[in-house]
């Protein structure tokens, strides 16, 4: 499966808060690199940890919408609210010739959203 292909699933499956289809779409030893711009980031390993962890990030937010997004030149997703403010950039590496997402890196560090976040004057 392309990598495009899965980064659709992955958002469809946070979307619906599917836990099969998110399953579905992480090797089993899917490792996770969260920057949170502070010391509660960290690694994570297998699909329980990262399925849980996507799941509660989307959930931490009650207003939250994904969006697929290119992430330094690959497929991703944004999490942001409904004011429009990304709270969360998600990347996804998948291994040549795998049909599952390998890695993970999701970063919520307000100081590397800055980017994402910037607003346009208005006219």
């Amino acid at each position: 499966m392309l990598r495009d292909e899965l980064a659709a699933c992955l958002l469809l499956a946070l979307e619906l808060r599917d836990d099969l289809a998110l399953a579905s779409v992480l090797s089993p030893d899917v490792r996770m690199l969260v920057d949170t711009g502070d010391l509660t980031g960290g690694e994570l390993r297998s699909r329980a940890s990262v399925g849980r962890a996507l799941r509660a990030e989307v959930a931490k937010h009650p207003d939250v919408s994904l969006q697929a997004v290119q992430v330094n030149g690959a497929p991703g997703i944004t999490v942001h609210r409904h004011d429009g403010e990304v709270v969360g950039v998600l990347g996804i590496d998948v291994a040549p010739g795998s049909d599952t997402i390998q890695r993970v890196w999701l970063s919520t560090a307000p100081g590397k959203l800055v980017h994402w976040n910037r607003r346009r004057p208005s006219a």
